[in-house]
Formats: C-alpha cells, sequence, structure tokens
C-alpha cells in the first residue's frame, strides 16, 4: 500500500489512541460526561479507517474480476482528495492495467502473426493436447483433410483409420509413413512429431508432409541446378565454335582458286558449325524451364477459356481427324490464372493427345476437355482422350524434363507444365489405363 495510506491510518490511530488515553484520564477524574465524548469522538477515526479499508477492498475486488474477464476498458478516476490514498491507489492499479492490457495486446499480435505463418505453411501442422482434442490446425491440414472444421483426432477415424492410428501411437522424434484416401486419390504422407510441456500441460505437435510434393521439389531442385550448369559450360565452349567456323567459312567461300577450297576442310566446317548451333539452340529451348514468367492472373470464364483452346487447337496436325468434347460442370467457380501460361499448358496436352491417337491408328479418336468444382474454392481441369495410354512403367517418368518416347520432340512440354502450374500454386497429375484411357489433372485452389 502507499505511503500517504499508511500515514493516514496512523494518524487516524493516533487519534483514537489520544482520545481513549483522554476518555480514561477524565474517567479517572469522575468527569463521566467528558470521558464519554472522548471515547464516543474516537469512533469518528475509526469509521474512517474501516470506510477507507472497504474502499480499498472494493477497487482490489473490482481490478481483479475486470482483469479475469479480459476487460481492460475501466479507469478508477485519479481526482486528487484530502486524503490521498484513494487518488494513489487508483492511478498504480491504472499503471498496472495499462501494463497488463499492452503484454495482452502484444500477445494477440504475437499469435496473429504465428496463425499467418501457419497458414502458409505448405505441410500440415497439428497441434493436440494430451486428450486429442486439437489446439491448433493450419490451413494447409484442413484442405488435405477435406474438412473446414476439426476439432478433435476422434474425428478421422471413420474415413482415415490409418492415419489416425499412426497420429496416436507416434512418439516425440519419429517419422511415419502412412496412406490416406480421399474421394479424388490416394496421398502418402510422411508424419513427423514432437512432444513438449506447456503450463503443466503435454502437448503434441504434428506435421504432415505430402511426399509427392517433398519428392517434386527436390527433383525440380536437382534440375534447376543440372541447367544452370549445362548452360554455362556448354554456351560457353560452343559459342566460340560457332563464332570460328562462320568465321572459316566466309574465307574459303571467298577464296580466289577453286582448287585452294579443301572439300574435307570445308566439310568439317561446315559439321562444326551445325552442331554448335544444334547445341545453342538444345540449351536455349530447355533453359525454358528455368525461366517460367511469374502469373499474371485474371479472372477466366471456365467455359469461354476452353472453348477458346479448342479454336486455337484446330490449327495442329491431324485436328480434324479426331472428336473433341466439352464437359463443362454448371457450378464451377470462377478461374483466376494466367490466361496465356495456362493455355500453353492445355494445348501442350491436347497436341499430345492427337498425337497419341494418330500414331496409334485409333479411327474413333475423342478427346474431352473437362471443368467442375472440387470444393468451395478448388477447380479441376482435365484433358482426356481414348489413345493408347502410359504405360505404367514410365508414368513416373513423364514429367521428367528430356524424357521422351517420341521420336522428335525435346521433352520438355510436361516438364514446362508442371512449372506452371506450380507458379499457379496448383498441381498436375496424370492417369491412364492402356488402352483405353488416359486423363491429365490441372488442379486449382482459387
Amino acid at each position: 500500500m502507499d505511503r500517504s495510506f499508511s500515514y493516514k491510518v496512523s494518524l487516524l490511530l493516533g487519534c483514537i489512541i489520544a482520545c481513549c488515553v483522554a476518555g480514561g484520564y477524565l474517567l479517572h477524574a469522575a468527569s463521566t460526561w467528558q470521558a464519554v465524548g472522548c471515547f464516543a469522538f474516537s469512533l469518528i477515526p475509526l469509521v474512517m479507517i474501516y470506510r477507507s479499508i472497504q474502499n480499498v477492498h472494493k477497487k482490489i475486488d473490482y481490478f481483479i474480476d475486470a482483469i479475469s474477464n479480459e476487460d481492460y476498458t475501466f479507469r478508477f478516476p485519479s481526482k486528487k482528495t484530502i486524503w490521498r490514498n484513494s487518488s494513489d491507489l487508483s492511478r498504480q492499479l491504472n499503471r498496472v492495467k495499462k501494463t497488463m492490457q499492452q503484454k495482452r495486446l502484444s500477445m494477440q499480435e504475437q499469435e496473429k502473426f504465428y496463425e499467418i505463418l501457419l497458414s502458409k505453411i505448405n505441410s500440415g501442422v497439428l497441434l493436440v493436447n494430451e486428450t486429442g482434442h486439437v489446439v491448433q490446425a493450419n490451413h494447409s491440414l484442413l484442405k488435405l483433410l477435406g474438412r473446414e472444421v476439426f476439432t478433435h483426432l476422434k474425428q478421422l477415424e471413420p474415413f482415415a483409420p490409418e492415419l489416425y492410428s499412426v497420429l496416436h501411437i507416434i512418439r516425440s522424434g519419429e517419422q511415419i509413413k502412412t496412406i490416406f484416401s480421399n474421394e479424388k486419390e490416394r496421398i502418402e504422407l510422411l508424419v513427423q512429431a514432437s512432444l513438449f510441456t506447456l503450463r503443466g500441460k503435454s502437448y503434441k505437435l504434428l506435421v504432415i508432409h505430402d511426399v509427392r510434393q517433398i519428392l517434386d521439389e527436390q527433383e525440380m531442385e536437382t534440375w534447376s541446378k543440372l541447367f544452370r550448369i549445362l548452360s554455362h559450360e556448354i554456351m560457353n565452349s560452343i559459342a566460340p565454335i560457332t563464332s570460328l567456323s562462320d568465321s572459316l567459312l566466309q574465307l574459303q567461300n571467298n577464296a580466289e582458286s577453286a582448287h585452294t577450297i579443301k572439300e574435307d576442310t570445308i566439310h568439317g566446317l561446315q559439321v562444326i558449325n551445325e552442331t554448335g548451333k544444334g547445341l545453342l539452340s538444345f540449351v536455349t529451348s530447355y533453359h525454358r524451364l528455368l525461366r517460367i514468367p511469374t502469373p499474371q492472373k485474371e479472372r477466366l470464364d471456365p467455359a469461354d477459356f476452353l472453348n477458346g483452346i479448342i479454336l486455337l487447337c484446330s490449327h495442329l496436325p491431324y485436328f480434324n481427324q479426331v472428336r473433341i468434347g466439352l464437359n463443362i460442370d454448371p457450378l464451377a467457380p470462377p478461374l483466376y490464372a494466367d490466361g496465356n501460361l495456362l493455355a500453353q499448358v492445355m494445348i501442350n496436352l491436347v497436341k499430345n493427345a492427337i498425337q497419341a491417337i494418330q500414331d496409334a491408328a485409333i479411327s474413333d479418336g475423342t478427346i474431352c476437355l473437362g471443368c467442375k468444382k472440387i470444393s468451395d474454392e478448388g477447380l479441376l481441369l482435365e484433358v482426356s482422350d481414348n489413345g493408347p495410354g502410359i504405360s505404367p512403367e514410365i508414368m513416373n517418368e513423364i514429367f521428367v524434363p528430356f524424357f521422351t518416347t517420341k521420336r522428335e520432340g525435346s521433352g520438355i512440354g510436361l516438364s514446362i507444365a508442371r512449372q506452371i502450374m506450380r507458379a499457379h500454386g496448383g498441381r498436375i497429375q496424370a492417369q491412364s489405363i492402356p488402352n483405353q484411357t488416359t486423363t491429365f489433372s490441372l488442379y486449382f485452389s482459387q
């Protein structure tokens, strides 16, 4: 308690003692009425002490109740009075309230920051207490599970029993692979766990990765390094050769005597020249994989976009020898994407489908472009054909840069398509039943 209140109480107690001593002296001196007056007067400071203490208790009780209810809107009046204890106590309580309010705001800002940070993580992050109740689950996890609300681990048991079992048995520091199946696909997951104690309560932090995403990112990082090395080394080596061969060819062609032209030299220089230019073209074409521009997204109507793709593909070879169909979901939301980049992907897929049908000599070749809603904000584009299909042996290789089964082709079309989809925050997948159907699916999370 502040000094002014102590002084006040000490002074009032002194008055009480003085009145009691005076009353005792007067009572001993046979001055009864005067003694009674002194004793009665001593009640005044006693009441004042009681009221002061009650006032302090009320303020402290109100302060504690408000803080307990996280109500920081109150403020005690700090107007100076004859007795300064009320004023000083109010100022002290207001100061404590302000400090606690600032701490609370700081904590809320930190919590908001962590929520935003969690929402930006591509992997699923889940925090549960020792009873299995969900304390925190980020957007990536909810999207993976296909749920808007997730409050307890038991909610996983009906539709994801394998994942439910792993989340229960996994221990701190462990990594366990498991399978999660939904309506669209079967996903391989890697679960990591960490246990910790906070304020006497145990919590389990679980990080759930889509294994495909990890492998894809590692693969593309490896290829990016290779491309940079190829670009640097090959271009530095080939450019001088090409320049030199051009100069020698010009010198030989301008020679005065035909006898001075050495046919073998010219032929060799021509080979060097053609090889050098071919290698330069090779490096330049593959360099495109490293230069996917940032998508300039715009609002696209799915039906209009797919009809536009059909129009753009109408000039492709053998286009008139296949049937093109559309399957548009009327509930499909608008597509937010870079129309030029996405058109590049779709045209490449249609071109590949036409070539596959033509090479297999299928008389009733059919290609279907589809669009459908897969979630509240998700959209799926599909390109399906009834061509020869893709064998399981090479299915895992088709998106690898340079890989191709065609006699003519660079092998970078599908690699570029995957890069473009990643730049949009989406993904591309292929499914095929040999000699029946092949479907390329483009998933967008709007």
